[in-house]
């Protein structure tokens, strides 16, 4: 009977999840980083920063097997700016309002830029056609994101009433 008992009791404990166990043995709520959870950091990040990303990483995908020849030519631009496109829109997040505009100016550029350079590498073979109309239909969808921070942006400034003085003529 007491073997049973104590059956049951190890199934309890293992259902219990492990930081109820680490609570329950050291009387204080467990430590939890809950801002370095990926999760929630995707759930918090505005979607043009999940969109830049997803290119960069579809980028270095299709140019691992791009030939050697082109390494250091027109697939080390598509990878270099499509990090510089990273680079550019976290600086944008960052930025005081006079400079994002700025930065966000800049990251148009690198899309238009790793358009070009998408059209580039199809036509010397460097990557596929359909790589070429995936890259080039993320760079659409990422555009129009842009925009829409940059509409969001000037809208937000509209928007704003000037303070009227009451009782002064």
């Amino acid at each position: 009977m007491e073997e049973v008992l104590d059956n049951q009791k190890n199934e309890e404990i293992l259902k219990i999840d492990e930081q109820e166990v680490l609570q329950l043995h050291s009387g204080r709520k467990p430590f939890v980083v809950t801002t370095l959870d990926p999760a929630k950091d995707r759930q918090q990040e505005m979607a043009i920063f999940t969109s830049a990303k997803k290119i960069a990483e579809y980028v270095f995908v299709i140019t691992q097997k791009s030939p050697v020849k082109f390494r250091w030519s027109i697939v080390g631009k598509l990878q270099n700016t499509s990090i510089e496109l990273v680079e550019v829109l976290y600086s944008a997040n960052f930025a005081s309002k006079e400079k994002r505009t700025e930065f966000q100016r800049d990251a148009r550029v690198k899309l238009k830029l790793l358009d070009f350079y998408t059209e580039t590498a199809n036509k010397m073979q460097a990557i596929t056609n359909k790589q070429m109309f995936v890259l080039s239909k993320m760079l659409f969808e990422a555009g129009k994101l842009l925009s829409g921070w940059v509409k969001s942006e000037t809208s937000d400034e509209k928007n704003k009433k000037p303070f009227k003085v009451v009782g002064t003529n």
